[in-house]
């Protein structure tokens, strides 16, 4: 899956195939795998706050809104720059179309994503994750996230990202399209014992923090940048 400037939609680009694929949501609470990974330290993220590098769709667009659809089980895709909420993918699914969805969406720079959309994410999953925990453990933070294999290094996320395919977060997992696909038949336990399990801290520097660079990259690379340069 590739992507193209759209010239029409505000310098934001367009998936230019449509061949989604919508797994199954999984339900109940997440177990959680007993190594943590250790990822070398790499520069720190680049995190613009001029530019608009997210869009993300009007469901999901204010923190509030995010908090209340995450801790309700509900599914978010992240694909090259946009995030959207179930009923937006599956609207995207139906009418092979992003133009009517994407006029609707708010655009973000890094900083306000992080602010609106990662900040209030994370604060939600903490919350779900904790309603299933026997005891409090004051002295050691909990492991919240569980990432897929394909996407708990800089080099898997790098390739699962930049080539389009879609990331999916749901009560606690941060999966590519892949392993998504294959819950319905593998079931969470290959992702339990083949991904990596991360606490918040974790999870957000190695994981969001080098996102925000990849998806950088990735705008830049289909020419985002240079096209808002000459609007």
């Amino acid at each position: 899956m590739g992507a193209n400037l759209d010239k029409n939609e505000k310098s934001f680009f367009i998936i230019d195939k449509h061949e989604w694929k919508n797994g199954a949501i999984a339900a109940g609470a997440p177990d959680y795998a007993e190594n943590l990974m250790v990822i070398p330290n790499r520069d720190a993220a680049r995190k613009s706050s001029s530019q608009y590098t997210w869009l993300v769709c009007p469901h999901l667009s204010q923190p509030d809104f995010v908090y209340r659809y995450y801790l309700a089980s509900g599914l978010i895709t992240m694909v090259l720059g946009k995030c959207f909420c179930e009923d937006c993918l599956d609207r995207i699914l139906s009418n092979d179309d992003l133009s009517e969805l994407i006029g609707s969406c708010r655009p973000m720079t890094d900083k306000i994503f992080q602010a609106n959309f990662i900040s209030p994410l994370i604060d939600s999953n903490f919350n779900f994750t904790k309603m299933f925990e026997q005891e409090e453990d004051y002295e050691n933070p909990p492991k919240t996230w569980i990432t897929c294999s394909h996407t708990a290094t800089w080099s898997s996320l790098k390739k699962a990202y930049e080539t389009g395919g879609q990331l999916f977060i749901f009560e606690g997992f941060f999966t590519c399209q892949d392993c998504f696909e294959k819950i319905p038949t593998d079931s969470l336990v290959d992702l339990l014992y083949e991904g990596e399990s991360m606490t918040d801290a974790f999870f957000q520097n190695r994981i969001i923090d080098s996102l925000y660079t990849i998806n950088y990259d990735s705008l830049d690379a289909v020419g985002h940048f240079e096209h808002t340069r000459h609007k």
